[in-house]
């Protein structure tokens, strides 16, 4: 029963996340007609992603969304049409905090310490970005 269950929610997040494929190739068909050969910063996201490799990773496997893997999906594809901010997209935290040591590509990056997934850059503003690392820093200082 579990595993039909699981099975279910994986067929829904790989639903939506066809239809973010399909229409991020139909704006980068109108961008390259439009002239715009070079994607903009924020699709650096989606070329690390690619075929939804580690879209939605957290970086320890205990501390992860308690919301299903199409509805984190759906919030991190809104944060990144919507523009930076300086929550987390997915649980509206603001306690992010910038880890150099990741368990897997990328290697650091922004982290959330509510819903622990590791944030995409584009959808942090450069201070939500400076502040997390600023956490960092302190921590490291604390302990030095």
């Amino acid at each position: 029963m579990r595993l039909m269950a699981a099975l279910d929610e994986l067929e829904e997040a790989r639903a939506v996340w066809l239809t973010y494929e399909r229409e991020f190739a139909e704006r980068r068909r109108r961008e390259k007609h439009d002239g715009l050969r070079r994607p903009k910063s924020f699709d650096d996201w989606h070329r690390r992603t690619w075929g939804g490799n580690g879209v939605a990773r957290c970086d320890d496997p205990a501390v992860h969304p308690s919301e299903s893997l199409a509805e984190v999906l759906r919030r991190l594809i809104s944060g990144l049409e919507t523009g930076p901010g300086a929550t987390c997209p997915v649980c509206a935290d603001h306690d992010i905090v910038w880890r150099p040591d990741l368990a897997g590509e990328p290697w650091s990056g922004p982290v959330c310490m509510g819903c622990g997934i590791v944030v995409p850059l584009p959808v942090l503003t450069p201070d939500a970005l400076d502040r997390a690392k600023r956490v960092r820093l302190k921590d490291l200082a604390s302990v030095a």
